[in-house]
């Protein structure tokens, strides 16, 4: 057994934190736009349930964009991934700051999702080759703080920008910072391995952007056509046929868009489970409490955006801790933690959701980061420790994509279950019927942090092993 830590460069450290940092401001800007909503829909005289897809569409492009990475991190050079990436982050940003109209805004955020969808995969490709097993959890903790922060911190940014600026700013203020990140990450990135070519599974990638899409437009249609055939059975009966197409066709082929045969490793499943469900509850809250503390409480973007600074500075902190902790006592450790503060917080939340005020989110948020810190990345590195070299690239793949289509998703449902209040109370007045709603959304939550606890408390613990050990057993594979 090794007992000595190999060094790390300094340039491979330096590619991590600009690739995470890239992977950072176009993940604030996905969720800052949260609260500015109210403010969208008065200056593009629209509803709600168009204006959220400012925030689903972004979603649905980053998840579409990730399920391509493993074969374009194998297919083309780091290096050119990293540019396209950038390029698309400052792009987007650019026609986002100055769109006159609606349909320009979410073009734009299309293309800036492009540029996030390729960066971030990056940063745990590298960490899952570049570094040694025995570090892989403290690194993923160190560059998800960044990841798992921007989320959460992204209400807080945008409703400071949008109360004392303009909502254009949110993405005119990031662009210097995503430019430096992606020159410097340019500049230093290196990979392993050559470029091999390969054909690109096109009809695959069909499959899985059409179930993506129909899946997400079941859900918008729930809200103003209720259990509609049409409009939400059908897209939901064609998402079902097209992932069990792309699944027949991925295992039936030499080259699939994703090797399916990750579902067969350890506990890789159960990790990429825990990792969906609790983004989709943690972006879910993120739009939920702002919409809730504006339409609700008549509180102003600021104060609904800083609400929830606490909670994400909290999981800054404790994100690379808790890595810390994994590496050295193994899951179950950091599991058990975040799962009782998740209930709890949870709980909490549900049950007193009439009498909810700023103090007692921000108290309640703070108890919620605690617990996504401590299984978020956790639950990724150890996923990924499941597989062996050749699979590496499937896995983050899946975890990325699944991580940005859990907060479209996420983001669809909550607005989905704010509008149920109006139509179980519609002669209520508006105060008491979004009240309804996100008391109906926050039990919803609690019913799916309970999955995310009873699978991470039943998690089978891996043993602590030496970098070469790792390399040993995964060429067996």
């Amino acid at each position: 057994m090794s007992t000595t830590t190999p060094v790390i460069p300094t340039q491979t450290k330096v590619a991590i934190f600009g690739t995470a940092s890239l992977a950072f401001c176009g993940i604030l800007v996905e969720t800052s736009m949260n609260v500015t909503f109210p403010t969208l829909m008065h200056q593009f005289h629209t509803t709600l349930a168009t204006v959220q897809w400012v925030t689903t569409a972004y979603l649905l492009a980053v998840a579409a964009t990730m399920v391509i990475t493993a074969f374009i991190q194998q297919r083309f050079r780091w290096r050119t991934i990293i540019n396209v990436g950038g390029a698309g982050f400052v792009l987007g940003g650019l026609l986002c700051t100055v769109a006159p109209q609606l349909w320009l805004l979410l073009f734009g955020r299309i293309i800036q999702a492009i540029g996030t969808g390729l960066a971030l995969p990056l940063v745990f490709a590298q960490i899952m080759t570049l570094v040694p097993f025995t570090a892989q959890g403290r690194f993923t903790g160190t560059a998800g703080m960044l990841i798992a922060l921007a989320p959460s911190l992204g209400p807080t940014y945008g409703g400071l920008v949008t109360q004392l600026l303009s909502w254009r700013l949110i993405f005119g203020i990031t662009l210097p910072f995503g430019l430096i990140a992606w020159l410097i990450t340019a500049k230093t990135i290196r990979q392993t391995q050559a470029p091999r070519s390969r054909p690109f599974p096109l009809c695959q990638f069909g499959l899985v952007v059409a179930a993506l899409i129909l899946l997400i437009f079941s859900v918008n249609n729930l809200s103003t056509h209720g259990l509609s055939l049409v409009f939400v059975w059908l897209p939901l009966l064609l998402a079902v046929l097209a992932v069990l197409t792309f699944t027949r066709s991925a295992t039936r082929t030499t080259h699939p868009l994703i090797n399916l045969a990750v579902f067969q490793q350890g506990d890789f499943t159960r990790a990429l489970l825990i990792y969906f469900f609790i983004q989709f509850i943690q972006i879910g809250l993120t739009f939920l409490l702002p919409n809730f503390a504006q339409l609700a409480l008549g509180k102003n973007a600021l104060v609904s955006g800083l609400m929830l600074l606490a909670g994400s500075l909290c999981s800054a902190i404790l994100s690379p801790l808790a890595g810390k902790l994994m590496d050295r006592r193994g899951i179950r450790r950091p599991f058990q933690i975040g799962s009782g503060f998740l209930l709890l917080a949870t709980l909490s939340l549900a049950g007193l959701a009439q009498h909810l005020s700023v103090g007692l989110i921000i108290g309640l948020f703070v108890g919620f980061q605690i617990g996504f810190s401590c299984l978020f990345n956790n639950a990724l590195t150890y996923g990924l420790q499941q597989l062996p070299p050749q699979l590496m690239g499937d896995g983050n793949a899946l975890f990325n994509t699944l991580q940005q289509y859990s907060g479209s998703l996420g983001t669809a449902i909550m607005a989905v279950l704010i509008t149920l209040g109006t139509r179980m109370a519609p002669s209520a007045s508006s105060t008491m019927q979004t009240t309804l709603g996100t008391q109906i959304a926050l039990w919803f939550s609690l019913i799916i942090i309970m999955i995310v606890a009873a699978l991470a408390l039943t998690t089978k613990p891996i043993a602590n092993m030496a970098d070469d050990q790792h390399q040993s057993r995964s060429s067996n594979h």
